[in-house]
């Protein structure tokens, strides 16, 4: 299991550093010294209560403190980033309903926050971590307990929980840990962190590369805008191994000094999260001559990832679109009217206290399978599973899965807005823009006007949530069946 891998880690090389961003560091001895410290003052603090707790940060070292701390102490953990908009962190918060927040920088709470929220800040952790009696491992969560809760983009304007247990984080970087190479050579490795930790392409980097011991390196929000400073840090740690979404290697190939010289050390580029281009896979091949290009799919509701294949020579020179990958061991993976279904030893137990959701998304099938819907079309050939996109109103973006439908809700909540869709701007199979389709009667149309949309979004969701293209229309064309026409919308783009 994951926890008795890395507990190993920091027994045979405690004085190895686990975790390193701006922020400071972190050896495996202290990982694991602080996170037992830590777990024994939430026992005492929240006494039988085994409800999730929300782990409020971005990058800092002290949030793997806290993320083992929780399920040391028998709890799920919640994490929640400082980029979201202050409704959103106060909807999570509020669902999952704990009486303490632990917040690795200095939050005071905003509007709607639960008063009687016990927000734990940097010195009360730090404190705790370092002053309690560590707690025993009777204490820890069991392989059937909730490990994580990540929420993701809802349909109704509220985000929803996935749920992924104990045994399927354990499950995933068993499987993680052989992908592309083996763990012999994962053992020790330096890995990048690009996603912030309330995305679920996270757990790929994060478990992976504390299950082998290696060297967690985190690149912060504000770092990728310095673009000088951002590659400097990649090539004082050493990286081995890539785990981020395509766009984002996209936007370090945009510098010529990006290649294998930068990193002479990099083993394999681990891709999830959106579609990964074979123009991209090329680009990499070139510049990284000796290492791996790995494209991986899955939801979150499957813990990151379930299928995964190196990309090779004859894939990009096709001249169709790259497989996603065979499916890993422990998964089974039908097609059903043209729908992805997946079956398996890492799906979620479904959504924090949602259960129609989750009765809606999961069911078990004739032969006694735990399947999810996962909206996603796509067909198999030669063994490997290709992708041909979202068969409702759900997208990825950046590496984001988005519901538009979420982002509709929260323009009807503006004032003036009466009617509102949001499509895809596409150039061809990659999503460039969101765009926003706006009945508003008091608005003009202006450039004013339609900054004024985005800034109230902006309070709302987070950055990649907000249309970029904000169109005013007097109606929404509609369908004959009374929906409203989004192929005509997407069409007028």
């Amino acid at each position: 299991m994951i926890l008795d891998r890395i507990e190993k880690a920091a027994g045979n090389f405690p004085e190895r550093i686990a975790v390193h961003s701006l922020r400071g560091e972190m050896t495996y001895g202290d990982l694991w010294d602080k996170s037992d410290r830590l777990a024994s003052w939430l026992n005492e603090k929240l006494n039988d209560s085994k409800t999730p707790v929300a782990v409020y940060g971005h990058k800092d070292p002290l949030m793997l403190v806290c993320f083992l701390a929780c399920v040391k102490s028998g709890r799920a953990y919640c994490p929640v980033d400082t980029s979201m908009a202050d409704e959103r962190i106060c909807d999570i918060v509020s669902t999952v309903g704990n009486a303490v927040m632990l917040a690795t920088e200095d939050f005071a709470g905003c509007a709607g926050f639960p008063e009687d929220m016990h927000i734990a800040g940097p010195e009360e952790i730090r404190n705790a971590a370092e002053n309690c009696e560590p707690a025993g491992q009777e204490s820890w969560v069991k392989p059937d307990d909730v490990f994580y809760i990540i929420f993701t983009s809802g349909s109704t304007g509220k985000p929803k929980g996935v749920q992924i247990t104990y045994a399927d984080v354990s499950n995933f970087a068993e499987w993680t840990s052989d992908l592309g190479t083996g763990r012999e050579e994962k053992a020790g490795a330096v890995f990048l962190n690009q996603a912030p930790f309330s995305f679920d392409l996270s757990v790929m980097d994060l478990y992976t590369c504390l299950a082998n011991g290696g060297t967690l390196r985190c690149i912060e929000k504000k770092m990728q805008n310095d673009h000088s400073l951002m590659l400097e840090y990649m090539r004082e740690g050493g990286l081995e191994y890539w785990v981020s979404t395509p766009s984002f290697a996209e936007l370090c190939l945009a510098d010529q000094s990006f290649d294998q010289t930068l990193l002479p050390k990099m083993k394999a580029f681990m891709f999830c999260g959106e579609t990964l281009s074979v123009r991209t896979a090329k680009r990499l091949a070139e510049r990284f001559p000796d290492a791996l290009v790995i494209n991986t799919y899955g939801p979150t509701e499957s813990t990151c990832a379930v299928t995964g294949t190196v990309i090779t020579a004859a894939m990009t020179a096709s001249g169709r679109a790259l497989p996603i990958g065979a499916v890993k061991p422990g998964t089974d993976i039908f097609i059903q009217d043209g729908e992805i279904i997946i079956a398996g030893d890492t799906l979620s137990t479904g959504y924090f206290r949602e259960p129609e959701k989750t009765a809606k998304a999961f069911y078990t099938d004739g032969e006694g399978r735990r399947c999810y819907r996962t909206g996603d079309s796509g067909y198999f050939e030669d063994g490997l599973l290709y992708y041909r996109g979202r068969i409702d109103f759900q997208v990825k973006f950046h590496g984001y899965r988005i519901e538009l439908g979420d982002i509709e809700q929260n323009l009807l909540g503006l004032d003036g807005v009466k009617a509102a869709a949001v499509i895809p701007d596409r150039d061809g199979d990659r999503i460039k823009n969101l765009a926003a389709f706006i009945t508003d009667e008091g608005a003009e149309g202006t450039f004013e006007d339609r900054q004024k949309i985005r800034n109230e979004l902006r309070e709302r969701l987070p950055k990649y949530m907000v249309p970029k293209k904000i169109v005013f229309v007097d109606s929404l064309p509609m369908t004959p069946n009374g929906k409203t026409d989004r192929r005509k919308l997407e069409a007028s783009l």
